[in-house]
């Protein structure tokens, strides 16, 4: 390369030396995020989270019902199997680990067993905490002290969860199982 003059050569060297200098983002190749990406991410999945948590958790009333309503099914699945079968089918209540079993009353085969959740408890009248249907739909369970070994099975069954309560009641005749309004505990 030619050298250029003096007044010519100091202008362009300054300008190449000004179009040539490398510049800090110019060379260096990006590796990974800088902080403020991050920060702006983990806010933005923050609140994706907190709302995807709040859409899924249930409010007491919402538990409660759900559980009455799995509950009053269970009953129904109960009376149509007892039917279906020609044979005595039972539903146990255990208050203690808040849950409660359909079985086969004369082999004790489990057909079904639920335990409550979200702190949905269980209270009951029956004798013995039991219940049952008979072959004919009815309500009826096996007792030891009647004459037939049949009592009326009848009842209610009361759901609880902090501040409200919700019954059920088991009408022996057509063995309907009614859910009654919600009320606070």
């Amino acid at each position: 390369m030619k050298p250029l003059s003096a007044n010519r050569g100091s202008s362009l060297k300054l300008c190449t030396l000004q179009n040539d200098a490398p510049t800090i983002y110019q060379n260096k190749q990006r590796r990974g995020f800088t902080l403020l990406e991050l920060v702006i991410a983990l806010a933005i999945l923050s609140i994706v989270s907190g709302g995807i948590f709040l859409t899924f958790r249930q409010n007491p009333r919402q538990a409660l019902q759900s559980a009455s309503t799995q509950l009053q099914a269970d009953m129904r699945y109960a009376q149509r199997r007892a039917m279906a079968e020609g044979r005595r089918v039972e539903v146990l209540f255990y208050p203690f680990a808040n849950a409660y079993t359909v079985r086969m009353a004369d082999t004790n085969e489990t057909l079904r067993r639920v335990y409550f959740q979200n702190g949905v408890q269980v209270r009951t009248n029956f004798p013995a905490n039991r219940t049952g249907f008979l072959p004919r739909g009815t309500v009826g369970v096996r007792t030891n002290n009647i004459p037939g070994g049949v009592g009326s099975g009848a009842g209610t069954i009361t759901l609880t969860n902090g501040r409200y309560r919700q019954t059920l009641t088991v009408i022996p005749s057509g063995g309907r199982v009614t859910i009654n309004e919600i009320t606070l505990n």
